[in-house]
């Protein structure tokens, strides 16, 4: 039996940011995690033949001079890579080819991505009154407040390319609460967003820090890897599962498999960053209104396909970030990275890399085909969408039978339940993306967050903090 601080479940950039964030307070921590790495969803593999392939998320984007101050100190900030300037223009599937989104009000004027009409009915947005209703679906809201086409050409890709979600079931409410609480602020999108800027505090003069879209050499999963590096060998337990959790007086007594066999761990405090349904599994005898409410985040399955092909063999420029693909355009793909374009070390000279994702809460079924019918599948996709010719010079792909959780009606009634059960047992805590946002760095400063919180509270017993490992 052996005693921590804090034993932080799950290894992905939530239970990583938690357990580096608490260790640089002065705590013994203890990260466990059910698989043979750390990074969870964040997983970067380099080919024999000179690919780099982040099966996860490909790229982060941040302007955090705190976040960049952490990467010196975890020792990757000299690794990390700024993507390529051109992945600033993105592109929607219109009619089988893809066109650059408007990024400006010029932009908006002159796309064909909508009609005359569908562009004056945005102009309308802020005669539109504010709805009643508690929660609408995201398709709802903004066929209501800027137009049908509009939900259905822009927001719908974005939806379902960047979160896997169907827009008809995610909820505005939880996945996009900054422009429902500008609706409710100020009766319109516009006008709560101006009023939002008002009363915002005023930031202190001088230059202002730039977002920078990045990656790591070797791929993304760098920066999970350096967190627990920092943490030591010894107190990071990969293929350990945790099995079931029990409060102790003043503490909580944890049983894991580790290598065949079952142990007992001591401590003062658990933070649990894993999935939701595997919460749900620890958490049953100690709150089942809790355990009830996570089982119902649906988790939808995804395939990630990488494509490698030589430059001569596509015939699109892949001047940008990708594209993505209304529900509309009937595609089997909801959209398609252009990962070379943005980390041109990704692929070996003379050669381009894409990342296609596959199924998702819109079309679940795809990802559930064998392997040889995806691939077939996506390069047919390839062929008709960027001109590629002849059979790919490198095909991997990698499966999420459970990818991205969705914020679907009834999420924020389900988050309220689990901020019962924290609230019922100090020093239990819960993170993780399907609470607080999707992306990664809302992840990370989640995790690291968390640290300030638990001192705060006084959870977190008096230790000497680290200031660098």
């Amino acid at each position: 039996m052996t005693s921590y601080d804090c034993v932080v479940v799950g290894g992905g950039i939530s239970g990583v940011s938690a357990a580096y964030g608490l260790r640089r307070k002065g705590a013994n921590v203890l990260l466990i995690d059910a698989a043979d790495h750390v990074g969870g969803a964040i997983h970067s593999i380099r080919t024999p033949d000179g690919y780099t392939l982040d099966c996860g998320p490909n790229t982060v984007v941040s302007k955090d001079v705190e976040l960049w101050k952490q990467f010196s100190d975890l020792g990757i900030m000299d690794e990390r890579l700024a993507a390529d300037r051109k992945g600033g223009r993105r592109f929607i599937l219109l009619d089988g080819k893809p066109e650059l989104i408007p990024m400006s009000p010029v932009g908006l004027v002159k796309t064909p991505l909508l009609s005359t009409l569908a562009k004056l009915r945005v102009l309308a947005e802020p005669l539109i009154p504010r709805t009643h209703l508690p929660d609408e679906s995201v398709s709802s809201f903004f066929s209501r407040r800027v137009g049908r086409q509009l939900a259905d050409r822009l927001v719908d890709p974005f939806v379902a390319g960047v979160y896997a979600g169907n827009p008809k079931t995610t909820s505005i409410r939880s996945a996009f609460p900054t422009i429902w609480e500008a609706e409710q602020r100020g009766g319109s999108i516009v006008r709560g967003m101006i009023m939002g800027r008002t009363k915002a505090p005023k930031k202190p003069k001088g230059e202002k820090p730039k977002s920078v879209m990045f990656n790591f050499n070797g791929g993304l999963a760098a920066w999970p890897q350096a967190a627990a590096r920092a943490l030591g060998s010894d107190n990071v337990w990969l293929n350990t599962r945790a099995c079931a959790l029990r409060p102790l007086d003043g503490g909580w007594e944890l049983t894991v498999e580790r290598n065949g066999q079952t142990e007992l761990v001591i401590t003062d405090m658990v933070v649990l960053a894993v999935p939701a349904y595997v919460v749900a599994d620890l958490v049953e005898g100690l709150h089942a209104p809790a355990a009830k409410a996570l089982r119902a985040i649906p988790y939808p399955p995804m395939a990630v396909v990488h494509l490698g092909y030589k430059r001569s063999a596509v015939t699109h420029p892949l001047d940008g970030f990708g594209v993505l693909c209304p529900s509309g355009e009937g595609r089997k793909v909801l959209g398609i990275l252009w990962t070379s374009t943005l980390i041109p070390s990704s692929a070996p000279a003379g050669h381009v890399l894409t990342t296609s994702f596959v199924g998702g809460a819109r079309i679940p079924e795809t990802a559930r085909q064998s392997d040889s019918d995806i691939i077939d599948m996506v390069v047919k996709e390839h062929e008709e969408i960027l001109g590629a010719r002849g059979t790919p010079a490198m095909v991997r792909v990698t499966r999420w039978q459970k990818a991205i959780p969705q914020y679907t009606a009834g999420h924020e009634q389900r988050v309220a339940t689990l901020n019962e059960l924290e609230a019922g047992y100090p020093g239990l805590f819960v993170v993780g993306n399907y609470r607080d946002g999707l992306s990664v760095s809302q992840c990370w400063n989640k995790g690291i967050g968390l640290a300030d919180q638990v001192v705060r509270q006084g959870t977190l017993r008096q230790c000497t903090p680290t200031s660098a490992f």
